[in-house]
């Protein structure tokens, strides 16, 4: 009888190890493990220890989580070129006068519109 007490454990332990192997497969199959490539990092980053590991996460996205939280960036600055200032200057210059023609399109369209239609018009309407 004392064995049969002690093989009941065992088969306990094998099934919870077999589970958690299971459940393992199941998180890499939907979030796939991703490469590092540590030739790109900071000289001042370091690799976390093993202790520090299980903090760490990672979605199906690749969005790194800490302690369940998503890791954010902050404090990121876009810098330009002086070449690319000035293309972005210039593509906000023509989508104002974009902007701009299509109100005036617009107006001239309504106010075509209110004369044929003997509505209220902003200026007065020719005569026919």
């Amino acid at each position: 009888m004392k064995q049969a007490k002690d093989v009941a454990p065992v088969e306990a332990d094998q099934e919870r190890v077999a589970r958690q192997n299971a459940e393992r497969e199941d998180e890499l199959k939907r979030v796939p493990l991703q490469t590092i490539e540590k030739t790109r990092w900071p000289r001042n980053v370091r690799p976390i220890s093993m202790k520090e590991s299980d903090g760490l996460g990672i979605d199906n996205e690749g969005r790194l989580h800490w302690n369940g939280k998503p890791v954010e960036i902050i404090g990121r600055r876009l810098y330009l070129t002086g070449y690319q200032i000035f293309l972005a200057s210039v593509v906000a210059i023509f989508t104002v006068v974009g902007g701009v023609g299509a109100a005036a399109q617009g107006w001239a369209a309504y106010h075509d519109w209110a004369c044929r239609n003997k509505q209220p018009a902003l200026l007065s309407c020719p005569s026919n």
